[in-house]
């Protein structure tokens, strides 16, 4: 017979050893592409396993000789910006889903919305746009990335606010706030953890984001990592180091972010589809 922690012990093993197949597929590219942005570009052709020496040189060319600073302030900007507008508009669409009786089912006409491939949505967005001097704007791009995440972010939260209980509004309003009083003073604070959830997949998706920055964006100047990215790979040559250091440097910031709220992320989630923190 086997003992009870020889046993336990056999499953960590079992649990660790599937674990790490997993793991190394999706970890080999990161640590290849942290690799190959630190060693030089004789290093890098040269076949040779073992580099001679790593050096900064690509990271130091990606900044020097090309716009790559501006285009993470862009970035940066962009994001942050699209996040927060989306937010508001999606916490209050998601509360009026959650706490309101519809006429008509909005969730399911807001999920429609949101299989609408986002191509089909460039020209329309990119003539009005166009008329309203909002292209070649931080606004205007932010405006976009949050148009289109819009559907998803107030489903979600709609989720999340229909486990908050109604007796807590309810009390708030006796107590003589208003409807706002209660969203803003009792709702909004205890969704925090779903809210933070869902501010991360705007991010990313903003911060990720190709199609509609190549679209609005025509300047340089207002370009963003990802179309400036891209232009490192035209030509007839790619530069492999620079490539690689541009990538760990659009990929360093969404990692960092999520190891800091990762517990966050998870909770907000668990909480929005049973309930239970």
């Amino acid at each position: 017979m086997i003992s009870l922690e020889k046993k336990d012990f056999l499953t960590r093993s079992a649990v660790t050893v599937t674990l790490l197949f997993p793991a190394t597929f999706v970890g080999f590219p990161l640590l290849w592409m942290v690799f190959s942005s630190l060693v030089s570009a004789k290093d890098l052709y040269s076949g040779n396993l073992i580099p001679t020496g790593l050096t900064l040189v690509n990271y130091q060319q990606l900044f020097s000789q090309t716009y790559f600073g501006q285009q993470f302030f862009n970035s940066v900007v962009v994001a942050v910006t699209a996040t927060l507008l989306c937010l508001v508009t999606a916490s209050l669409a998601g509360y009026s889903l959650s706490r309101f009786r519809q006429r008509w089912n909005f969730e399911k006409i807001l999920l429609i919305i949101y299989t609408i491939p986002p191509i089909m949505m460039v020209i329309p967005i990119l003539l009005v746009f166009t008329r309203l001097g909002l292209t070649n704007t931080y606004w205007g791009l932010a405006l976009a990335h949050s148009t289109f995440m819009l559907p998803f972010a107030a489903m979600i939260l709609a989720a999340y606010f229909n486990n908050i209980p109604t007796t807590l509004d309810e009390a708030a309003m006796v107590d003589g706030t208003g409807r706002m009083g209660a969203l803003f003073r009792i709702v909004i604070p205890l969704a925090l953890p779903g809210i933070a959830a869902t501010g991360v997949i705007i991010f990313a998706n903003s911060w990720n984001d190709y199609l509609f920055a190549f679209i609005l964006m025509s300047t340089r100047e207002m370009q963003t990592l990802p179309v400036g990215v891209a232009e490192l790979s035209e030509g007839q040559t790619l530069q492999w180091g620079m490539l690689m250091a541009s990538a760990v440097m659009i990929t360093a910031p969404m990692l960092l972010f999520f190891f800091l709220i990762q517990k966050r992320l998870l909770s907000g989630f668990i909480f929005a589809v049973t309930g239970e923190k």
